[in-house]
C-alpha cells in the first residue's frame, strides 16, 4: 500500500507539500477558513446542491454537449458514453484544468485528472445525481515559456533531461499558437532519452500524432491528454472554442458591466486574507477587467480608466457600449483572466467541484468573492491528490541504506554523511563511541577536582571540554571523508535516488513529465495511479514494482 503523508510535523516536507499557511489550514483546519471557502469538497451532497441551485437551462446543456461532441471527433477520441451522460438533464460536473504543457506537462497534470475522476464518483454517490469528470484545457492562457519545456527522467535516478521547444510564441492564447517544425528535433531527442523502454513505441506514436506541426498548442495537448484520461470516462474540453465563447457571452457582458467591481472584490478579499495572517494569491488594484482581448496577434489585458472607459494594453480604447458591441460581434476574441475563468466554467458546465493544486486553492479564496456579483452559486474547490513515484532501482537504494523517502527532501549531504556513518566498519564506530564515553567519564572526574579546588576555573573547564570535543569531531569527519571517497558508488546511488524523488529539490510531480514514466510502465501506470490517488489533498508514495 502507498504511504500517506498528511502532517508536516511527521514528515518534514511542509515546505514542499504545504506551500502556504492558507493551504495548510484549508486541508487540516477547514473551519478556520470557512469564510473564504463556503462550500466544502468533503461534503459531496452539499457541493451538488450548490451546483443544482445554479441556473443551467436545457438549451445551454444541449449547446455545450454539441461542442463536446465536435471536439471529441476532432481529437479522435470516443467520448460518446460520457457525453451522453452529460446530456441528461440532472447531470453535474467535476472539473480539473491545466495549462497545455509540452508532452502532457508535469506529472501533477495527470494527478489532477485522476483526482477529478474519483471525486466525480463520490459526488454522484453522495448526491444520487449523475456526475461526469471534465478536463478543462486552459487554452486561453498565454505564458508560453511556462509550457514549452518538459523534464524527462530515466527511472534509475539520472538527472532529468530538459526538452525545450525553442520557438518563441507570441503573447497569444495557446489556442492560437501553432506547433511548428521546431517540434521535430524535440521529439527526436525524446526518443533518444526514452531509449528502449518497454512502451516507448506506443508513447512516441501518440506524441507524434498529437504534436504534429500545424496543430495548435492547445489541441496537441488535448489530443495527448484525451488518450490518457478519455478511457476513464473523462471529457476533454477546450473553452477557447468559438462556439463555447458564444455560449459564455453573458459572463463577458457582465464583467464589462461591472466596470472593475470584480477586481475590487478580489482586492478586498485579498486584504481580508492578509488581516487573518494569510496571503493574497492574486494582486488587484480594482481598475482591471478580468478579461483579455485579442485585437490582433497579442492577448491584451483590459483596464478601466477613471472616466469609465476601457483601455487595452496595446492602446485600443472603448466606451462601455463599444466594448460590449465588440465582444458581441467577436466573442471568440474575448479571453477570461484567472479570476473570471471559474465563472465562465460554471456558466458552461454544471460544476459541483473544481480540482486544483495549492496555488489554485489559494486564489479561489479570492474567486469566491466574485460569485455574488454574477448571481451564481459557487462550486467547491478540492485539492488534487499528489504522488511521488518510486521506481524499483531507487527502491533498492532506499532499502540498502534504510532511508525513508522523505529524508531526501532536505540536504542530501547530511543524508549521505549519516548513511555512510551507519555502514562504517564496526570497529571504527565502536572505537569512537567507547573512547568518547571513556573520555567523557574521565573528564567529569577532572572537572570535579578542578572546580572543587577553584570554582572560578569553570569557564576554562568548559573551553577545554569544547576544544577536545571539536577535535574528536574533526577527526571523525576526516575519517568519514576518506570513507566517503572509498564509498563513491554508494554516494552516487544516494544522489541518484534524491534526483529521482526530488529533482532539483522540488516534488517529483512538479518537474518530471508523465511521458517518461508511461514509456516504462505503459497503461498499467494509469491503473496504478487510479488505485493510489483516491484522497484529495493526500500525497502518496507509489511503488512501481520491486521492493519498496
Amino acid at each position: 500500500m502507498p504511504s500517506r503523508t498528511h502532517s508536516p510535523v511527521a514528515t518534514g516536507l511542509e515546505h514542499l507539500l504545504y506551500p502556504s499557511p492558507l493551504y495548510y489550514d484549508f486541508l487540516t483546519s477547514p473551519e478556520r477558513v470557512r469564510e473564504f471557502y463556503p462550500v466544502d469538497f468533503r461534503d459531496g451532497a452539499a457541493a451538488a446542491r450548490s451546483a443544482a441551485s445554479r441556473a443551467y437551462p436545457a438549451e445551454r446543456r444541449a449547446a455545450v454537449a454539441s461542442v463536446m461532441k465536435r471536439q471529441a471527433t476532432e481529437l479522435g477520441t470516443d467520448a460518446s458514453a460520457a457525453i451522453a451522460k452529460f446530456e441528461k438533464k440532472d447531470t453535474l460536473a467535476v472539473v480539473a484544468g491545466q495549462q497545455p504543457g509540452l508532452f502532457g506537462g508535469p506529472l501533477y497534470t495527470v494527478y489532477k485528472a485522476l483526482t477529478c475522476v474519483h471525486l466525480a464518483r463520490r459526488v454522484e454517490e453522495a448526491s444520487g445525481r449523475p456526475t461526469v469528470p471534465v478536463f478543462w484545457v486552459a487554452s486561453d492562457d498565454h505564458d508560453f515559456d511556462e509550457v514549452r519545456k518538459a523534464w524527462i527522467t530515466d527511472g534509475a535516478g539520472g538527472e532529468p533531461v530538459l526538452l525545450e521547444y525553442a520557438a518563441e510564441g507570441p503573447h497569444a492564447s495557446f489556442s492560437r499558437i501553432k506547433v511548428g517544425d521546431a517540434i521535430e528535433p524535440v521529439l527526436a531527442k525524446l526518443g533518444d532519452v526514452l531509449g528502449d523502454a518497454p512502451d516507448v513505441g506506443a508513447v512516441m506514436q501518440r506524441l507524434r500524432d498529437a504534436y504534429a506541426p500545424g496543430r495548435t498548442w492547445a489541441e496537441a495537448f488535448a489530443r495527448f491528454m484525451a488518450g490518457v484520461v478519455g478511457p476513464l470516462g473523462m471529457i476533454v474540453f477546450d473553452p477557447a472554442d468559438a462556439e463555447a465563447k458564444r455560449i459564455a457571452l453573458p459572463v463577458f457582458e457582465r464583467e464589462v458591466e461591472l466596470g472593475g467591481r470584480s477586481a475590487a472584490a478580489a482586492r478586498d478579499r485579498g486584504e481580508a486574507l492578509a488581516r487573518r495572517g494569510y496571503h493574497a494569491q492574486i494582486a488587484r488594484a480594482g481598475n482591471e477587467l478580468n478579461l483579455f482581448w485579442h485585437g490582433g496577434v497579442e492577448r491584451e489585458a483590459v483596464r478601466v480608466d477613471g472616466d469609465g472607459s476601457f483601455r487595452a494594453a496595446g492602446g485600443q480604447r472603448w466606451t462601455r457600449q463599444e466594448l460590449l458591441d465588440a465582444i458581441r460581434a467577436r466573442p471568440e476574441d474575448a479571453s477570461p483572466g484567472v479570476l473570471l475563468r471559474p465563472l465562465v466554467e460554471d456558466h458552461l458546465l454544471p460544476t459541483a467541484a473544481y480540482v486544483g493544486g495549492p496555488a489554485e486553492v489559494a486564489y479561489w479564496a479570492q474567486v469566491y468573492a466574485l460569485y455574488p456579483l454574477f448571481d451564481m452559486a459557487p462550486p467547491a474547490i478540492a485539492p488534487r491528490a499528489g504522488a511521488t513515484l518510486l521506481e524499483p532501482k531507487v527502491a533498492r537504494t532506499l532499502n540498502k541504506f534504510h532511508l525513508p523517502w522523505e529524508s531526501l527532501s532536505g540536504d542530501v549531504e547530511v543524508v549521505i554523511r549519516e548513511s555512510l556513518r551507519a555502514i562504517l566498519p564496526e570497529q571504527f564506530r565502536d572505537v569512537f563511541e567507547e573512547e568518547r564515553a571513556k573520555w567523557a567519564a574521565g573528564f567529569r572526574k577532572i572537572e570535579e577536582q578542578v572546580l572543587a579546588f577553584d570554582p572560578s576555573l569553570k569557564p576554562a573547564v568548559i573551553t577545554a571540554h569544547g576544544r577536545v570535543e571539536r577535535e574528536i569531531e574533526t577527526l571523525e569527519k576526516k575519517l568519514l571523508h576518506v570513507w566517503k571517497r572509498r564509498q563513491e558508488e554508494s554516494v552516487q546511488q544516494i544522489r541518484r535516488a534524491r534526483s529521482h524523488l526530488f529533482p532539483h529539490g522540488e516534488l517529483q510531480e512538479r518537474v518530471a513529465c508523465y511521458a517518461g514514466f508511461a514509456s516504462r510502465h505503459g497503461s498499467w501506470l494509469t491503473e496504478r495511479l487510479m488505485e493510489a490517488l483516491q484522497d484529495p489533498g493526500a500525497h502518496e508514495l507509489v511503488s512501481l514494482g520491486g521492493s519498496s
